[in-house]
Formats: C-alpha cells, structure tokens, sequence
C-alpha cells in the first residue's frame, strides 16, 4: 500500500518504557520472559529489529523523540538547559493542528518540565490519569504520550517514593560495586520482573482500555523506549560504577543505545519486520505523517518509507554522548561500523559490529569506511562546544545526583 494512501491516524498514544533493552522481549528473541502483551502489539504492527537511539540517557534522548533532531543540535544536554524555543516539538505541531496532548512523566520537576506545549498532566507511576485523561477526551483526537520508570533501575519503585527509591538504588550499586554474582543476578531479576510487569500490566491495561472506550481502531500505538541498561560489565574495576550513569550514559555501546521500536495501527499499517537499522529521530516525522501533519527540516526520516514503500538500506545512526551536561562523545552507527570520537581528545575507538556484535575488539581506525569517517567529522563540525560555568555544573551534578546518576 503506497504511503499516499494511508488515512490519517485519528489518535495517537507513545508509550515509552525507561532503559527497556531491546533483548529483553520476546519479539526480540529474549527467553524466559513474559511479554505477550508487547509480543503481540508487534506481531500485529511494525517492529523495527534495529532501532537506535540518539543518546545514552533520557534527558538528550526524550528530546532527540520529540523534536526530530539529535542532542548535539537540540542541545538539550542535561535538566536544565532552556531548550531554544524556535524549535518544534510534536506536542506543538499536533496541539496546533487540534489534536488534544496530554503527557505523563515520572516527575513533573524534570521531562518536559520547561514544554508547556506537552501539557504534562500528570504522573506515570501509576496508570490512573492516563485513563482518566482518555476518558476525557475520547471525542476529539488526541496525542498521549507516557513514559513508565518501572523498567528504570532501581525497577518497579515509585520515584516518588524517595526514601525507598534512593535505599533500593544504593542496594543495586553497591551489590555492583563489590562484584558480587548473587547480586547482580538479584538485580537482573529485579529487571526481568520490572519489563513484565511493563508488558502485562501495565501496557496491557492501556490497551485494554483504548479497546473498553472504542478506540483502539483509530488509534495508532508507537512503543519504545528511550535508551537500554548495563549493569557495570564495560568496568574492570566495578568500584568505578559509581551510580546510574554508568550503567546508561556513560557509554555509547549497542546494549545501551539499541532500543525497541514497535508500531500498530490497525488498518493501516500492515504486519511486518524491518530489519533495516532506523533512529529514535525517525519517531517524530513518523507521528507528523500518520497524522498527515507536515513535518519541517528533521534530522529523522518518516518510517512509513520503509514500511510502505520498500526503502531498503541502513540509515545512518549519530549518537550522543555527555558527561555532566557537557558533549563528551559523538558517533555514527551504520552497520557494520560503529565509529566514535572523543570530542576533548579527539581519541577515536572503531567496532565491526557483524564480526564482534558485543564490542569487545576496538579495530584500527585505518579501517572504517571513508564516508562513515567523513559523516561523523562533518557533523562534529556543527557542534557547538560552550563551557559549563562552575555555578551551572553545580547545579548540573545536584540534579543529576538527585536521581541517583551520580
């Protein structure tokens, strides 16, 4: 079916499940878990087997989701930077073409918190006022967008409940930190618990309820997440994994970076896998086209080329990395190279994921293709490089401390 012929998706819902890893569901080829839900709502869509993110953690990588653009151009780095307000986000483009937005975060105090486009109204700890929200305004269209910290470590403990929270989250680090197996299957189970807790309960009571209210045919379902997790295995020493971000932020290896992608809209999108690698960038112009709303210049590309039209080929993958809200990294996946640069020394480090898919060998830079080495150096032109006051990184690492980065 020709991507002309698509009707417009009346609704839309973006469920996002915090540092899910792509290996971790069934329709990824994980065993032993139970993710029938999520299996299923793939089986009945797209499921893209090689999605990537922009970045490593979810500040840069929220906002590479909703604009479009990857973080070394957004810049929104770290929680406290005022994103320029020229520049579009979804939640602008569908309120403006009168769709209702309503957004569910895991805390008002960061994602989105300087958006007032995105309407954050209200908690996603719970699923209470998700269905609230959808019940009213199930007569107009709308776009809801949820993102769940179940599956973020320390998994499935409300941040809202800090003292619990920050106990649970010094538990997992310092099981880590002593290299102890007991532990760190503890913790692995702890996530495996958390992911089908996302599947069965909480995403198949979203469902469940866009069927209850009549709206699941008109109604298209994006699924994803916004980056993986590690748990301290790229650290010789594991003292060094001194907190959340080293196991997602710190690195910019595919466990962390690879994410799944699902979409299901009933009637319109027919059921199939693109093996072909696609980007987190590519959400936002994908949303704009089911909907039939004109996107601007994105760094992303409409998905429904490859869906529908039969685009065949890898798209390029640039990747963020950042340290204490400046850019540390910069990296273009585009298999089978990875290619990364050290923005401070200009150190590159080479992966050829096809022969060493968990990045274990670095090759000779001498290797990497001509055109992935001249993508990358064209887009670290374009960086802009702006120190951190001694006042902002402070404020920077009492944020990130907060949340149990650091």
């Amino acid at each position: 079916m020709p991507v002309s012929t698509i009707r417009p998706a009346v609704n839309l819902v973006v469920y996002v499940s915090d540092a899910l890893r792509a290996d971790h569901l069934g329709c990824y080829g994980a065993r032993f878990l139970k993710t029938r839900t999520i299996d299923e709502l793939a089986a009945g869509g797209v499921r893209f087997d090689q999605a990537i993110s922009a970045a490593a953690w979810t500040a840069p990588s929220m906002t590479s989701m909703v604009t479009g653009l990857y973080a070394h151009r957004h810049g929104y780095l770290h929680w406290d930077v005022e994103l320029d307000p020229s520049l579009e986000t979804i939640f602008g483009a569908f309120g403006r073409s009168g769709y209702e937005v309503g957004t569910f975060v895991f805390d008002r105090n960061y994602l989105f918190k300087d958006l007032p486009e995105a309407n954050v109204a209200g908690t996603s700890e719970t699923l209470d006022g998700a269905i609230a929200w959808l019940r009213g305004h199930r007569d107009r269209p709308f776009l809801l967008f949820f993102h769940n910290w179940a599956t973020h470590m320390p998994y499935d403990i409300r941040h809202s409940e800090r003292g619990d929270w920050l106990a649970a989250k010094e538990e997992v680090i310092s099981g880590i930190q002593g290299d102890s197996a007991s532990a760190l299957e503890a913790t692995r189970e702890a996530y495996r618990q958390a992911v089908e807790r996302q599947s069965e309960v909480l995403v198949a009571s979203l469902l469940e309820e866009l069927d209850a209210l009549g709206l699941r045919e008109s109604t298209a379902v994006a699924f994803l997440s916004d980056h993986g997790e590690s748990w301290g295995e790229r650290f010789e020493d594991k003292r060094d994994v001194q907190g959340v971000y080293h196991m997602h932020g710190a690195t910019l290896h595919d466990e962390v970076v690879q994410i799944p992608l699902i979409l299901s809209s009933p009637g319109r999108l027919d059921s199939q896998v693109v093996y072909s690698q696609v980007r987190s960038v590519d959400l936002a112009p994908t949303l704009l086209e089911l909907a039939g709303i004109p996107a601007g210049e994105l760094d992303g590309e409409s998905l429904l080329s490859l869906v529908d039209a039969g685009e065949e080929g890898d798209r390029p993958a640039i990747l963020a990395g950042t340290d204490r809200g400046a850019l540390t990294q910069l990296a273009v996946r585009l298999p089978p190279w990875k290619l990364i640069v050290d923005i401070e020394t200009g150190e590159e480090t080479v992966y050829r994921l096809d022969v060493d898919p968990r990045e274990r060998s670095p090759r000779s830079s001498a290797e990497v293709p001509a055109e992935i080495r001249d993508l990358l150096y064209r887009e670290l032109e374009s960086v802009e490089r702006r120190e951190l006051t001694r006042e902002e990184e402070a404020v920077v690492t009492k944020r990130l401390a907060d949340l149990g980065y650091l």
